[in-house]
């Protein structure tokens, strides 16, 4: 079997996963309700839509691995209250190219969001979902299949009765979300969760392939400078699973191209932004992207600098996202600066 994908298969299949690791993203920040269902509807706007796709490992020998995500989130505010209930959808494909190990992960987040006063938000949410995971044969290779001049695929391995092996089972997040907001021109979001509360077992023979709880910790900030406008936007991600850990710190600097027209409610304010992060250990990480009004879009590169670089050349993964969101009550204010202007008749 191809040596690249023979570690990521022995984790797998062994008695006890030693080792794991859930989906990373280096532009987390844009849908915080995956990793933290406290997340889910604590953003200005109603509705939020976001795909995004990555390529890790481009450099390696056969395909690389990727991963897809789509999320959905809204919420409903409460009646005589600025309290919330938001809820959404997650759905993530994870693959690890040649190896042809399928993670599917489904989600339903739905949170509570209470208003401490005009300032101060706090929102509690459950993750309910499920985890699915498959093994095909797809483009591995045995030393069974060598055939003196190449390996054939058409060649038995005698390694197992039949392709494909899955599994599934019921997955469980929680997590809390704060948000602090000082002025019409900043604020300060912080959260913790927990996800994999039921540990659940993926196993292809039965054995205890239970997955590692993961803690992530998460802090996000924004301060717009109207004079100049320019707003820095400072983000941190800490994760735990198991012995695995990983810490992504960086900020994004946004310059505001022009504003729309104050007669109009929805306000095509544009945004042209670049970041630069750090994974701790792991690469380094460029990003830019661009928004409109309630459409926004991104790209990420990240330069591995650990010692895998002897194998990927420096090359870590590329990372592109899409998002729109819109209000559907626009009666309301609206708090965040990077989309609306601030309208309407609320006293938040």
């Amino acid at each position: 079997m191809k040596t690249k994908h023979f570690l990521v298969f022995s984790f797998l299949i062994a008695g006890e996963v030693f080792a794991q690791q859930d989906k990373h993203l280096s532009m987390w920040n844009e849908n915080p309700s995956s990793l933290n269902a406290g997340a889910v509807g604590v953003m200005d706007e109603d509705i939020r839509l976001l795909a995004n796709y990555r390529m890790q490992w481009l450099t390696l020998e056969g395909q690389p691995f990727t991963t897809a995500n789509f999320s959905f989130d809204t919420k409903v505010k409460l009646k005589n209250s600025f309290n919330t209930v938001g809820f959404g959808v997650n759905f993530s494909n994870d693959q690890t190219g040649d190896a042809r190990i399928v993670s599917n992960v489904v989600s339903v987040p739905i949170a509570f969001s209470l208003a401490l006063d005009r300032q101060n938000f706090v929102s509690v949410g459950m993750s309910p979902g499920f985890y699915m995971q498959s093994l095909t044969q797809g483009a591995q290779t045995w030393d069974t299949q060598w055939d003196g001049s190449g390996f054939d695929q058409g060649i038995d391995n005698q390694e197992f009765e039949y392709y494909p092996y899955s599994t599934s089972s019921f997955d469980l997040g929680a997590g809390i979300h704060y948000k602090y907001i000082a002025d019409e021109n900043g604020y300060v979001k912080a959260g913790i969760s927990m996800n994999h509360l039921n540990s659940p077992n993926l196993t292809y023979f039965g054995s205890n392939g239970a997955l590692f709880k993961t803690v992530n910790i998460m802090v996000s900030g924004s301060k717009f400078y109207p004079m100049r406008k320019v707003a820095i936007s400072p983000q941190a991600l800490l994760s735990f699973m198991g012995p695995n850990h990983y810490y992504l710190i960086g900020s994004y600097v946004e310059h505001e191209l022009f504003e729309s027209s104050e007669r109009t409610d929805y306000v095509q304010r544009s945004f042209f932004s670049y970041g630069l992060f750090m994974r701790w250990n792991d690469a380094v990480i460029a990003s830019l992207s661009y928004k409109r009004g309630g459409f926004k879009i991104g790209v990420s590169y990240d330069v591995n600098y650990s010692s895998l670089r002897a194998f990927t050349k420096t090359v870590g993964a590329a990372e592109v996202f899409l998002k729109y969101s819109m209000i559907a009550d626009k009666r309301g204010t609206i708090h965040d600066r990077k989309f609306f202007r601030w309208k309407g008749t609320g006293t938040l």
